[in-house]
């Protein structure tokens, strides 16, 4: 029979959910208490179906039942159908609950924080934790985290959410009103480097064409503590422009070159979660409003 043209409103799928549950149980009391009739109702069902079919699908045994192999093949398929089934109603149910969610302070603040009023109107709580401690998701102590780097590696399901290449910024003072600078004076410094990128200002400077020279560099644990030092006017900085896009627009930093860094690859930030609650309704919302969010135009 061609599955396009099966008529579903002739499938007796009480019947049909009363004999997985059975099948499965391999009770047809235990059966009965799982889809709430009773177990003479279950058996009423079953011999309706094996009328229909036209197959035995248990055998009555002494104070049991067995599965026959029809019965078995059936079972098998319902018992897939129904996964199926539960799935796509999960997927379609509207996202409650709450998620504790880790990233760094300034992504906190800037792209979490405004998602908490609109996801509680949908019955979403998020239990925001705005830290630069590395976020133990599989060990469940949390369930996203927000990654800025290279793919998180091992079972973790990990997203991109948005790739930015890296500029280059100081303070206003720091240029004079200039458009750029040219690579040695930048290579000049202070530079005001990451622990996370320890190589980042040998690599530019060198794509820059700046001459060969020991570098004057103040490392920093986050994106956060060097563009601050920046904004003091304690040397140049780098930074994904989508991480750094408010503050150039605010003005309390620049560019001081026009090149941009890792265009092909750039800097992602990565949505972190373990397999099993990656498709949970409330998760994957979170995700959704994350990627609007972050593919808005600055301003």
């Amino acid at each position: 029979m061609n599955r396009a043209h099966v008529n579903f409103g002739a499938l007796p799928l009480l019947s049909l959910r009363a004999f997985e549950a059975a099948a499965r149980r391999h009770s047809f009391r235990d059966g009965a208490a799982e889809v709430g009739l009773t177990p003479s109702a279950v058996s009423h069902h079953v011999r309706q179906l094996e009328a229909a079919l036209g197959v035995a699908l248990f055998e009555r045994l002494h104070r049991r039942v067995a599965l026959t192999v029809a019965g078995r093949d059936l079972a098998a398929s319902l018992g897939e159908g129904l996964q199926i089934m539960a799935a796509a109603y999960a997927a379609a149910q509207a996202p409650r609950g709450r998620l504790v969610v880790s990233a760094t302070p300034s992504f906190a603040t800037r792209w979490l924080m405004p998602a908490i009023v609109p996801l509680r109107a949908e019955g979403i709580e998020l239990d925001i934790e705005g830290t630069f401690a590395r976020a133990d998701v599989e060990g469940g102590v949390c369930d996203v985290a927000i990654r800025l780097g290279p793919r998180p590696p091992g079972r973790l399901t990990a997203e991109r959410l948005v790739t930015s290449p890296a500029v280059l910024v100081a303070a206003p003072g720091r240029v004079a009103g200039r458009a750029a600078l040219t690579p040695d004076e930048i290579a000049a410094g202070p530079l005001l480097s990451l622990t996370l990128g320890p190589d980042f200002w040998t690599d530019a400077l060198k794509l820059l064409g700046a001459g060969a020279r020991t570098l004057r560099e103040a490392r920093l644990d986050s994106f956060d503590a060097a563009l601050h030092a920046a904004e003091a006017g304690h040397g140049y900085a780098y930074a994904p422009e989508i991480v750094v896009a408010d503050r150039l627009a605010a003005g309390t930093l620049v560019t001081i070159h026009p090149r941009r860094f890792g265009r092909r690859n750039g800097w992602s930030y990565w949505f972190v979660t373990r397999p099993e609650v990656a498709q949970r309704p409330a998760v994957r919302r979170l995700r959704a409003w994350l990627t609007a969010a972050l593919a808005m135009p600055e301003g």
